[in-house]
């Protein structure tokens, strides 16, 4: 790594939080000690949390800016609210529970920096065991949606059109992220309008690579950048109620991208026939490794 390279360029790293004790802390540590001398602003937007996750920022970055909302305005608002305030080049977003490795955020700044056509680049997780944690998709549409790793439906439906994507050994450029750990040049992410609000939780990301995607931009996947993500515990929110969340997202997602009549109305009963079949059922989903 050209280390000269990786460290030209502010980076804005902005932590959104919900009742995100104790993970909050093993990521504000790995932050700390992770980095190779890049120039780093830590923004943290608060939901409304009733723990001392401010407080904790703070305990680590004494010249972080808090910004503590009065209700729950969601991620992508959220995310938006940092941005706007932001100074860095770059903007980094990154889930509380998640810790990253050293020089991770030095990598994924030198992809941004050497690709003029890098829209985003994001990491590679993994579980605290170890293993690869799948985090890089195809953009959603009606031929792969019930193929995802969230669906009770491909279990009957054999392998079919791919959805979620592998592990790659090298930088390779992908349809689509998740925003656990995401950077973006800060003067795109404003130009594209930022996150779309419409998406409480959950599709934000991905409804921001396709835009990005439109624009002739790509999202890098970095395996060298690599981090642990603790997936679903970085707030406080139960199982059913992300699961209720992204369902409808998604539903959002579709009436945005594809209207239709299939959009309206065949859809909403699918997703909700889905949702109460995960909720009862053991299906392929994420966990928490230990």
């Amino acid at each position: 790594m050209d280390t000269n390279t990786a460290h030209d360029g502010k980076v804005s790293v902005v932590i959104v939080t919900y009742d995100s004790m104790p993970p909050l802390e093993d990521c504000l540590k790995s932050i700390k000690t992770g980095t190779n001398g890049t120039s780093l602003e830590v923004i943290n937007v608060d939901n409304s949390s009733c723990d001392n996750s401010p407080e904790v920022v703070k305990q680590y970055f004494p010249d972080a800016t808090i910004i503590r909302n009065p209700t729950n305005v969601g991620f992508a608002k959220a995310c938006n609210i940092a941005a706007q305030k932001a100074t860095g080049d770059y903007l980094l977003f990154l889930n509380p529970d998640v810790r990253i490795d050293k020089y991770t955020i030095e990598r994924l700044l030198e992809v941004c920096r050497s690709n003029e056509k890098a829209g985003a680049a994001v990491g590679r997780m993994r579980f605290p065991d170890g293993s690869f944690q799948a985090t890089c998709r195809q953009l959603p549409h009606f031929r792969n949606m019930f193929y995802s790793r969230g669906s009770v439906f491909s279990k009957f439906l054999g392998n079919g059109y791919k959805y979620t994507l592998p592990d790659y050994e090298t930088t390779t450029p992908v349809p689509a992220a998740a925003g656990t750990m995401m950077m973006v040049p800060s003067k795109l992410f404003h130009e594209v309008g930022g996150f779309d609000q419409r998406f409480f939780m959950f599709m934000e990301d991905v409804d921001l690579c396709q835009r990005l995607g439109s624009k002739g931009y790509h999202t890098y996947f970095v395996p060298s950048a690599g981090a642990v993500h603790l997936w679903g515990k970085g707030s406080k929110a139960s199982k059913f109620k992300r699961n209720l969340y992204h369902h409808y997202t998604v539903w959002r997602y579709f009436i945005k991208h594809y209207p239709s009549v299939r959009s309206y109305v065949l859809l909403p009963f699918m997703l909700l026939l889905n949702l109460m079949l995960v909720t009862i059922l053991p299906v392929s989903q994420p966990v928490n490794r230990k």
